[in-house]
């Protein structure tokens, strides 16, 4: 089956000038791709009428939908509209709907409507206007016949909670019809720690060579990803290749697909009740900051502390257990009604340390050298000492 193509095409000189990222292409993209679509391009321009056109004429001509986002506003840089009618031969025609929701909202806020707001309810002839739940510019979709093809557009407003809003409201139910998910490519993922991508591609060339299946890897410090691409018709070859690959990348494979270690840390956590403390002086903050962000997008409420203001010498002295090695999965394979972690460092052997401290005294610790020979006081140092503390808290071995 033909695979259905798709591009974004950001508007405004605030993101060329790199004022902002365009973290919109990022966000539809995602979406796309679950939905079966084959995303060939993110494009940028400024608030130029040359370059807008222009980019309007390529991508039309490249691929299956294309999603426009900013320039939809009231102010004289926003003709994102008006250049869409003409890329395509259409008049702009005034829509009253638009016109009321605009005004209903501006007046709800306590905002005076102003004449040039007028301009936000024009849109292309034969365009189906999508009601913006969440602002004042209503989005539209164009569909276009273009060398013998079908070519449809949408034009979404800047602001991400915006174009959010107008996804769930009108587009998301039609982009999932569009594919049937018997022709969508699947993507699997090995999330690898502790070795650089070129090794891990060493291993996984051997592997997937003269399968067919598409191989693809992302270095995203500290992890390496192993990505694998099928179709459904290929999911049963697909699920041996990967299990070749896990086998053979064992000692440093932590997770497939969405796994995320902080939430099986946290899943820990919750259900039953238990509590952890943290104390944290190894990291400057990341190893808080990773678990805080999952908390806050979780929603969750769990029984933990971070600390990171406090001395070493303010540490007990403990009993300490003999070193464990990551494959002595027992220390932390299971929580005590509460447990306290020192994560510590030395900058002269160039060494972490963790200390398990149980509610019984019982301790036990753990301790490397970073791989690569990074500095532990270094960002990348702090960043694999962070997610290597969070594959022992979570005992993944």
């Amino acid at each position: 089956m033909k695979r259905v193509t798709a591009a974004t095409l950001a508007v405004g000189t605030e993101v060329t000038d790199g004022q902002i990222t365009d973290r919109n292409s990022a966000w539809i993209s995602e979406r796309l791709v679950q939905a079966g679509f084959e995303v060939v391009e993110h494009r940028a321009v400024p608030d130029e009428h040359a370059a807008i056109e222009r980019a309007l004429s390529e991508l039309a001509s490249r691929v299956d939908y294309f999603f426009v986002t900013g320039g939809l506003g009231p102010t004289s840089d926003d003709f994102t509209r008006d250049l869409i009618a003409k890329a395509f031969g259409r008049a702009l025609e005034f829509d009253p709907g638009s016109w009321t929701h605009l005004s209903q909202l501006l007046l709800s806020r306590g905002i005076t409507v102003r004449e040039i707001q007028r301009q936000q309810c024009f849109f292309p002839q034969g365009a189906r206007v999508l009601t913006n739940p969440a602002g004042t510019a209503n989005a539209f979709t164009l569909a276009v016949e273009l060398a013998g093809k079908t070519v449809h557009v949408y034009a979404l407003p800047g602001p991400p909670t915006e174009i959010a809003a107008v996804w769930q409201a009108h587009i998301a139910g039609e982009i999932e019809k569009v594919v049937p998910p018997e022709n969508r490519e699947q993507l699997s993922i090995v999330r690898c720690l502790g070795r650089g991508e070129s090794q891990i591609a060493e291993v996984v060339e051997g592997i997937v060579k003269g399968t067919g299946l598409r191989v693809g890897y992302r270095a995203s410090m500290p992890y390496v990803e192993v990505k694998l691409w099928y179709q459904p018709s290929q999911n049963e070859e697909a699920m041996k290749i990967l299990a070749a690959i896990e086998a053979a990348l064992k000692k440093w494979v932590i997770g497939r697909d969405d796994d995320d270690l902080a939430d099986i840390l946290l899943d820990r956590l919750v259900t039953p009740r238990r509590s952890l403390k943290i104390l944290d002086h190894a990291t400057c903050g990341v190893l808080q900051e990773r678990l805080a962000l999952r908390l806050r997008e979780r929603g969750l409420f769990v029984d933990l502390v971070v600390e990171t203001n406090f001395s070493v010498a303010m540490l007990p002295s403990l009993p300490l257990a003999a070193t464990a090695g990551p494959q002595q999965a027992g220390f932390a394979a299971s929580f005590a009604a509460s447990l306290t972690v020192y994560l510590t460092v030395d900058e002269r052997e160039n060494l972490w340390r963790l200390i398990f401290l149980t509610p019984d005294g019982k301790a036990t610790t753990f301790e490397e050298r970073p791989v690569f020979k990074y500095k532990v006081s270094s960002e990348r140092g702090r960043r694999y000492i962070t997610e290597r503390c969070l594959v022992l808290l979570a005992g993944r071995f």
